[in-house]
């Protein structure tokens, strides 16, 4: 007499159940990681344009005004600063005695952070364009 051995396997059922519940988690993980990131940059932008604000107010003490136009490396050059780009744009525009803005833009206009200054007011404007500056 020969002795049967039981086999045991997933059934293909099995194998369905755990995919959906991994695909359920995956679905909430992913936007929430995402969101987790944009936050990141966010703040990064926000940090480096406070940085900028100080350093236009030290340049604007020094010379009688602020900076005016330029990218990343000609702001780094002028504002004695070290901004790392790192995915995301900088760029200074509209310089004038009184004010001047600073725009971070991170992967095309989706991404849009700036900061625009008046004598030594500063407003960060939100991180989408859509909020018309207002975003939390």
């Amino acid at each position: 007499m020969s002795k049967i051995r039981s086999q045991s396997a997933f059934t293909v059922l099995e194998l369905m159940i755990v995919v959906i519940i991994i695909a359920v988690i995956a679905g909430f993980a992913i936007p929430n990681y995402q969101k987790t990131v944009e936050r990141s940059y966010r703040r990064t932008a926000e940090a480096n344009l406070i940085a900028l604000h100080g350093a236009q107010q030290i340049y604007r003490s020094t010379y009688g005004t602020f900076w005016g136009t330029g990218d990343a490396a000609a702001i780094n050059t002028n504002l004695a600063l070290n901004i790392i780009e790192n995915g995301m744009t900088y760029t200074s525009t509209g310089a004038t005695a009184a004010a001047f803005t600073v725009t971070a833009v991170r992967w095309g206009p989706a991404t849009t952070f700036t900061v625009t200054v008046t004598n030594a007011v500063i407003n960060t404007g939100g991180g989408n364009p859509s909020c018309a500056g207002t975003c939390p």
